[in-house]
């Protein structure tokens, strides 16, 4: 047995989907006002926007990346 919980056939993301999704993990974290203000007082240190943007990578990755997630071209 593989461990997974049902037979279900595993759903592709699009390329079109995977850009979308991005874009909306982005759109989410730009309006998260700590993280804006965190950002704008270099709360992280002097590579705090590069911090927030390895933060909607690692979001994405953990979607994207998450057993039986896949992309189709």
């Amino acid at each position: 047995m593989d461990g997974s919980s049902s037979n279900a056939p595993v759903q592709q993301l699009t390329a079109e989907a995977a850009a979308q999704l991005q874009e909306g993990i982005g759109l989410v974290l730009s309006r998260w006002t700590a993280l804006q203000m965190a950002i704008e007082n270099e709360w992280g240190g002097r590579d705090t926007g590069e911090k927030s943007n390895q933060l909607n990578v690692d979001i994405f990755s953990a979607f994207t990346q998450s057993k039986g997630a896949k992309f189709k071209n």
